[in-house]
């Protein structure tokens, strides 16, 4: 039976005996619920068309409870808060700081800890909210991988005002709220072929999560890192590089924009993806820096033959353009 989700407009193909948050949970769909049998009533959701059983009654309109209801046709049914597949719900909590660690390029490394019994859920290369003294809250890309259990893990340049009185808030109280996770800019997927991550600065911080979380997968197509600073100074300490550099399908490459006569590479981001990889066609770009950056590589690598729809960066939801 075709069970059609509203107001997000999924689609199930319910089997025969299968209750509707059985054919979504199966699917791959967050969905309210909790006891399972229709007590608690948080799976309520409203028959729009079609009929269902619930129990020994037969229903064609008004309120049922998904966890219990068979569908009988075609349906359609009203349930908010069901999300996309592979999405995942977005959770508050407070965590405890166990590291706010200087670790060069005036960047800090700050590491949290969840508390015990609520695990983060989030997919490698998404972000969280810090909650701020005061109001407001900073979003940091998140450098842990969901393999690393309660850890998070986030790369904080420490330059600016506002960045520095968060440093000290989480130093001072030793604790911090957080909000996760945010961001479409993912891997909840391996993908098929080759992966090419643009990182600029603590845009680093993401990569490290895509990467992390690729080794801990086996993933066996190549990969390729491009992290570029505008100094060799700005180049801060990563405790997994050296792992990296033993990875053989892994391809370490940083590039120097401003200072050249460094030992390393010099120029932007795009001219060294285009100088090594002719072929763009058949590869998944992930890009993480200030929106001119990400747009100006955007540009630049489609003039060389990728499609648009291969980069995903946060840039493309928080600062769309025209």
């Amino acid at each position: 039976m075709r069970v059609t989700l509203q107001p997000s407009g999924a689609v199930l193909e319910a089997l025969p005996g299968e209750t509707i948050l059985a054919a979504a949970q199966r699917l791959g769909h967050e969905c309210p619920n909790s006891c399972r049998n229709g007590n608690c009533h948080v799976c309520t959701a409203l028959l729009v068309e079609g009929r269902v059983r619930q129990g020994g009654e037969v229903r064609d309109h008004g309120e049922f409870y998904a966890c219990i209801a068979q569908p009988l046709e075609d349906c359609v049914v009203l349930w908010d808060g069901v999300l996309a597949m592979g999405a995942l719900p977005a959770r508050a909590f407070g965590c405890q700081v166990i590291e706010c660690a200087e670790v060069g390029g005036d960047v800090w490394r700050v590491r949290l800890r969840a508390p015990a019994g609520k695990l983060p859920r989030y997919h490698a290369g998404q972000y969280l909210m810090i909650e701020r003294d005061g109001g407001g809250q900073s979003a940091f890309s998140l450098a842990s991988a969901p393999h690393s259990g309660r850890e998070l893990e986030l790369h904080v340049l420490g330059r600016e005002a506002s960045a520095q009185a968060l440093l000290a808030q989480l130093q001072r109280e030793g604790t911090a709220r957080v909000h996760l996770p945010y961001g479409d800019t993912h891997l909840a997927e391996l993908p098929g072929g080759p992966l090419v991550l643009i990182a600029a600065g603590t845009g680093m911080a993401q990569m490290q999560s895509l990467i992390e979380h690729c080794r801990e997968q086996g993933f066996h197509h190549p990969v390729h890192l491009y992290w570029g600073v505008r100094r060799p100074e700005d180049f801060y300490q990563l405790e997994h590089w050296a792992q990296w550099e033993s990875t053989p399908n892994l391809h370490l490459h940083k590039v120097v924009s401003d200072l050249c006569g460094w030992e390393g590479r010099c120029g932007l981001l795009h001219e060294a993806v285009r100088e090594d990889i002719a072929q763009l066609s058949g590869v998944h770009v992930y890009a993480s820096g200030s929106p001119n950056m990400i747009y100006a590589t955007l540009d630049a690598l489609v003039e060389a033959g990728m499609d648009a729809h291969q980069m995903r960066a946060d840039v493309f939801a928080y600062a769309p353009r025209a």
